[in-house]
């Protein structure tokens, strides 16, 4: 006999953005990816690939500090999102860390396939692809301190720390069609332009090969007039 319940209760949460890039997310098998390539301990509570989906759900909702993640998993709801969470507590930076360490070994093969799976998916074109290289300056407390006075320093009016200035270069390969970044990398900030391109073409096209990305034979790669050297041409 079947039974009409009288009384039906509704518990709203706002999980915000969530909403598109969880299905997003998913489309892309980020989690299984990064568990392939980086698996766990059989024993282990969580998974790397289900930090790494939680890291980048953070940052395309609403960036955070590391240590303020479990906040933010508060307030979204997160562990009625994930059954593998228990309480938002346990989304702390230890874990982001360990993925962090983990992963950088493995970051071009899974780059790699996540990339192809995104082209594939969304139908993007990557037979165009654009190269540059953008500097960017990072200001903080570092390990080891140069010694060196040419290095640039904050003022101690600014930051009572005296934190230093390091700065890096971004080189990346983003596609024509809807600037997919395919390949990208951070360097030495006293790296020139010319002599960054040829070590990141070969690392992309060794890249490319492993994941299946693309037919290299196919890809017209467009640059500034830095870019057009013999060595580079002979790289690519």
């Amino acid at each position: 006999m079947h039974t009409t319940p009288r009384e039906v209760e509704f518990e709203t949460h706002t999980i915000g953005p969530l909403v598109l890039t969880t299905p997003f997310l998913r489309r892309l098998g980020l989690r299984e990816t990064i568990n392939r390539w980086c698996p766990v301990a059989q024993q282990a509570d969580f998974d790397l690939g289900l930090v790494a989906e939680l890291v980048v759900q953070c940052r395309l909702s609403d960036p955070r500090a590391l240590y303020d993640m479990p906040q933010w998993a508060t307030t979204y709801h997160i562990a009625e999102l994930y059954d593998a969470m228990e309480d938002a507590s346990q989304r702390h930076d230890d874990r982001v860390g360990r993925l962090l360490d983990a992963l950088y070994p493995t970051r071009a093969m899974v780059w790699g396939e996540v990339i192809a799976r995104a082209a594939q998916a969304y139908a993007i074109d990557l037979s165009r692809l654009h190269a540059d290289t953008m500097p960017i300056k990072l200001a903080g407390l570092f390990s080891a301190q140069p010694d060196d006075a040419s290095v640039p320093h904050l003022e101690p009016g600014d930051n009572p720390q005296g934190e230093w200035v390091q700065q890096r270069k971004l080189c990346a390969l983003a596609s024509g069609d809807g600037g997919l970044p395919v390949w990208c990398d951070a360097l030495s900030g006293g790296t020139g332009d010319s002599s960054t391109s040829v070590p990141q073409f070969e690392a992309c096209c060794e890249h490319a090969r492993l994941a299946r990305l693309l037919p290299l034979e196919e890809v017209m790669v467009i640059g500034d007039r830095k870019m057009p050297t013999a060595d580079n041409q002979q790289a690519w």
